[in-house]
Parts: C-alpha cells; structure tokens; sequence
C-alpha cells in the first residue's frame, strides 16, 4: 500500500514555446495520476535521472520551491487520510486535495 509523489517533467507533450510541462506523479498501487504544477520547463534544463532541475535552470529556486509545497501538501493529506483509516486511490486522493483548496479559497 506504498503511495508516491514524484515531480516529472512531462517529456511526451511539448507545448508552442518548445518547453514541457511540470507535473506531479501520484502512484497507489501501481495505479498513476497525474496533476499539472502550471509551469513548464526546457528538457534542456531538466534532470531527468533525479527529477529535478539542473542547477542552470532559470528560476530553479521558484520551481523546487513549488515543487516542495506541492509534495507536502499531499504528504499532509496522505497523513491524514491514514490516520483516520480512509481508503483512497491515487485519483481520490488528487479530488481531496483539490477540495480542500477550494475551500480555503472560499474563506
């Protein structure tokens, strides 16, 4: 029952500025979904064996800050979810989170 969350460069679609998006990669059980971060990036700047940006990449601070409050906010979630003994998918897991935001931008 191993959960991940991973942030990919999504290599298999290049968006008309010839730079691809960032996404994060939730897998439960073998069972992946994918959510747009809302950045993209060059390959060129993009280390593909760690998943991470290449210290040339510009604003490579921006991004692994992003990058970091993403995961948590998942990781918080997952916590949660675990702690109170909910099953979830990966998918269930990704409307959870985009729920929650949603209220908070409602407050």
């Amino acid at each position: 029952m191993g959960i991940t969350v991973k942030a990919v460069c999504y290599k298999s679609k290049v968006l008309s500025n010839n730079e691809s998006p960032l996404m994060l990669r939730v897998t439960k059980d073998r069972k992946r979904k994918y959510v747009s971060l809302g950045i993209s990036v060059n390959p060129a700047h993009w280390d593909f064996s760690k998943n991470e940006p290449k210290t040339d990449c510009p604003n490579r601070e921006y991004i692994e800050m992003l990058i970091a409050d993403k995961i948590k906010e998942y990781s918080a979630k997952i916590i949660e979810l675990k702690a109170t003994n909910q099953e979830f998918t990966s998918t269930s897991l990704v409307e959870k989170v985009k729920d929650q935001r949603k209220n908070l931008r409602d407050l």
